[in-house]
């Protein structure tokens, strides 16, 4: 495949991640802010509603195998992607109209039926983040499917990079869909912004994944009949062999631990970061969207730059501790900001935040792409997906559950001290993370898991 029809094509790919980044604005940015700073809900409970969408996370191993398995005039990863983006889309849009069910509620003071609307917006999420994992799987599937071992990792660079754009770019547009809302003080003039972006939002969105999938995959042919041996032996690999592979090096636990810590520590402050934008600076809901962009610029170039300037120097380890050290001193220096009132200071190291944080994900991919085997290669990255969703969905809930409880030891939830008490926390993990970093072997990892495949494949032979 030539260099600029590749580029293309790994940018055509990587629109599909940008609407995800899109949408995560959407749903953990602007929803969330808008129901604790504007709504008045608790955060714990918008956490836990807004968090939901990663407790079925597990469904990523079996709709990555139902998409091995279908042939749908042709095709076996587009219709699961199509389909589940168009109910994700559907889904987002149903989630916006129960955030405004919230925000009646609120509006009448009646909490006992805040609460039972909130439970109603986690059912929501919960179907929401089924239709994420039924999409996302298959497309990551897509990837190796159309690209060549060698051009995978400037694939999954150009891939991981847009869902940065599509954050930054997310978080420009989608305020602007807000409109004058932002600048007005009535809750009024909020809800009709809301009403105005959950009606276009999740269709434009929608627009651009069949944009960027369809036409992609190649047809199941003859060809895929007569592919090679290791693609054969792949598919006779069973799920208890699998899990005796995955129990061979005991770098895959302890891997899967530090990965879970790390994601858990990066994306803490996701459920608390415009919310306290709003509350200790008293930025508008437009402002503190915004704020995404800020940190996702950093995180971009952080991501963009890492892999030529500093992991061929130091090394995938010594990268992510870096990067960790780095991540961990900058959100300490926002608590600062907070401390003296400087909005100026906070936008500063919110972008160093996002770039330290773009170093350490940049190094955590490398390691995760060397701690996989080219028979298993789905299965190890079904392993480390799981691990960052169950982490990420975690860190959603812990950062609003952490909120509340600080607020009720220092009096508020919108309190400076109770998202100092968060933030700190969040240091805390990602300086240990780094730390843990350190002890990955990849090449340890290599020689166990070859040599567990090897004798389980000598026995299916005998």
């Amino acid at each position: 495949m030539g260099s600029a029809r590749f580029v293309a094509l790994s940018l055509r790919l990587g629109l599909f991640q940008a609407c995800l980044g899109a949408l995560s604005v959407l749903t953990l940015g602007i929803f969330n802010r808008l129901l604790i700073d504007e709504f008045e809900v608790p955060a714990a409970l918008t956490a836990l509603a807004l968090g939901s969408q990663q407790l079925v996370a597990f469904t990523r191993v079996w709709f990555g195998q139902r998409s091995d398995r279908c042939r749908w005039k042709g095709l076996r990863r587009t219709p699961f992607i199509i389909g589940g983006a168009a109910a994700f889309c559907t889904l987002t849009w149903v989630a916006g109209r129960t955030v405004l069910w919230i925000a009646e509620a609120s509006q009448e003071g009646d909490s006992s039926s805040v609460f039972l609307r909130g439970v109603v917006l986690a059912v929501v999420f919960l179907f929401y983040g089924l239709a994420i994992s039924a999409s996302s799987t298959p497309f990551a599937a897509l990837l190796v499917d159309v690209t060549t071992e060698k051009q995978r990792p400037a694939l999954v660079s150009v891939v991981w990079s847009m869902l940065m754009v599509g954050i930054v770019a997310g978080a420009i547009v989608l305020s602007a869909f807000l409109g004058s809302s932002c600048a007005s003080a009535g809750i009024e003039a909020v809800i009709n912004g809301v009403d105005r972006l959950v009606s276009i939002a999740p269709w434009v969105i929608f627009a651009l994944v069949l944009v960027s999938i369809a036409g992609v995959e190649p047809r199941v042919s003859t060809q895929l009949k007569s592919a090679g041996t290791a693609a054969s032996t792949e598919q006779e690999i069973s799920l208890s062999a699998a899990w005796q592979v995955l129990r061979s090096s005991p770098q895959v636990g302890y891997f899967f631990g530090v990965l879970s810590l790390f994601t858990f520590s990066l994306f803490l402050q996701e459920a608390v970061l415009e919310p306290y934008g709003g509350a200790v600076f008293g930025m508008d809901v437009c402002t503190t969207t915004r704020l995404n962009a800020i940190w996702g610029v950093g995180t971009l170039l952080g991501i963009a730059s890492t892999g030529f300037l500093l992991t061929p120097r130091l090394g995938a380890q010594r990268t992510a501790l870096a990067g960790g050290l780095s991540s961990a001193c900058f959100v300490v220096l926002m608590v600062v900001a907070g401390s003296l009132g400087s909005e100026s200071l906070f936008r500063a190291a919110l972008f160093l935040f996002g770039a330290a944080a773009g170093i350490s994900t940049n190094a955590s991919l490398t390691l995760m792409l060397g701690l996989t085997s080219p028979l298993m290669a789905g299965t190890f990255i079904g392993v480390w997906g799981l691990a960052q969703a169950y982490a990420r969905g975690l860190a959603t809930i812990s950062g609003g559950a952490l909120l509340s409880g600080f607020g009720t030891l220092t009096g508020s939830q919108n309190s400076f001290a109770a998202y100092a008490g968060v933030f700190i926390i969040q240091a805390i993990g990602l300086l240990v993370a780094g730390v843990l970093l350190l002890r990955v072997d990849t090449k340890l990892f290599q020689r166990k898991v070859e040599q567990a495949l090897g004798s389980i494949l000598a026995s299916e032979l005998d």
